[in-house]
């Protein structure tokens, strides 16, 4: 077996919470590894959608404004409203104050693996791990090489090989999966779509589907979407897993007919599971830590990955960072750093799923459509990141830096 040279830290998974760790951590001067199973541009199933704190992150962490991210070729769509419907009733159709973005996560990933390359951080490509040591800080791939660092980062998604390889106390399996989502989605190509929409369905998309749709009780405890791209319309449907137990498949066809896309029907949905609330409290154990998908940390409510990813790994990254240079203790820092600064938000988030979905399951639409007419600017300053989730108030130190 090849041994290496030891790291500083070794990020296990090239999305964007390990690009995001493997950055920082480069850029500040330790020897980073990244190593990723697959080779860029990757496939991943996902929706796209980059909310402002999501934008805002980007400019503030990786110095990539919007005009960058368009030059980039990283934003694919601009959403400038939305529609939102519980069942097929309509209940808000608005613009936004400030857009929602979609990207293609094959070329933002790729762009950001290569920033975390130029800041000094080493990309493996095609390198999975399938063996990890918590005593001796190492991880094993497949040809046999190991990696050993002074840290280790769990940035491996949902079915992350390195949360899988911790105690279960950590872990606690039955809350993890009591709040794990699943999803099915399928891209399908703007021409096709607007070719073939019959416009059947009891929900009545835009004409020129330009507009994200969000479809509350499409499923039980979740929703479904359609998410504009420039070449594709992403359509999607999703929810808590033990709420809605088999025939997904069935599910998702019958939701094709509702928008007017049954003409879609016999095609092969992608199928992914997501967290919806199932993070980890305490994500470290020995010298490793969560971060993203890995830990659970996404919206419990739409899902919402991507910034997550983006912000437990600059969380983890200072924690990191400190114990690397004053040897501050890893796992308290980085907790502590999520209790005060993220953990709270989900909590709060995953309150109002619970009410919101609770009403549904209580057949009580009325009064809940009542509720998000009254409160959807709040809810969706909550998502975009301008307030919290604890109270709706305004909070600009919500995502502020760490570093």
């Amino acid at each position: 077996m090849e041994s290496r040279p030891e790291y500083d830290a070794v990020v296990v998974g090239g999305g964007p919470a390990g690009s995001t760790a493997a950055y920082l951590l480069g850029k500040s001067g330790h020897r980073v590894a990244l190593l990723e199973k697959q080779t860029y541009p990757r496939v991943k199933v996902c929706g796209g959608c980059l909310s402002q704190k999501s934008v805002r992150f980007l400019d503030r962490v990786f110095h990539l404004p919007i005009p960058t991210l368009r030059r980039e070729g990283l934003l694919d769509f601009t959403g400038t409203g939305y529609v939102l419907y519980i069942g097929s009733s309509r209940i808000l159709a608005e613009d936004l104050v400030e857009p929602l973005y979609f990207t293609r996560r094959d070329r933002y990933d790729a762009h950001l693996a290569r920033m975390a390359a130029e800041a000094g951080a080493e990309v493996h490509t095609g390198v999975e791990v399938v063996r990890v040591d918590h005593v001796h800080r190492t991880v094993t791939t497949s040809d046999g090489e190991q990696y050993a660092a002074r840290v280790l980062i769990g940035a491996d998604g949902v079915h992350s090989r390195v949360r899988r390889s911790f105690p279960e106390k950590i872990v606690r399996p039955k809350r993890w999966h009591g709040n794990l989502g699943w999803a099915l989605e399928l891209a399908i190509p703007r021409k096709e779509a607007e070719t073939l929409a019959n416009g059947n369905g009891p929900i009545d998309l835009d004409a020129n589907l330009a507009k994200p749709h969000l479809i509350l009780a499409a499923c039980r405890w979740g929703y479904g979407w359609v998410f504009p791209n420039s070449e594709a319309i992403v359509v999607g449907l999703g929810g808590l897993l033990q709420k809605n137990g088999k025939g997904l498949r069935d599910l998702f066809e019958e939701f094709l007919k509702t928008i007017g896309f049954s003409a879609f029907a016999d095609r092969r949905p992608a199928g992914f599971m997501v967290p919806l609330g199932n993070y980890i409290p305490s994500p470290a154990h020995e010298g490793t830590v969560l971060i993203g998908d890995a830990g659970g940390f996404a919206g419990p409510i739409l899902g919402e990955g991507i910034f997550y990813a983006h912000r437990t790994a600059e969380l983890a990254a200072h924690a990191v960072e400190r114990h690397l240079t004053c040897a501050a203790p890893l796992a308290e820092t980085y907790t502590t750093l999520l209790r005060h600064r993220l953990i709270p938000e989900l909590r709060a988030e995953r309150v109002l799923r619970d009410f919101v979905y609770g009403c549904l399951d209580a057949r009580m639409q009325v009064p809940l459509a009542a509720f998000m007419r009254a409160t959807n600017t709040r809810v969706i300053d909550a998502v975009q990141g301008s307030r919290s989730f604890r109270g709706f108030w305004r909070d600009d130190d919500l995502h502020s830096a760490v570093w």
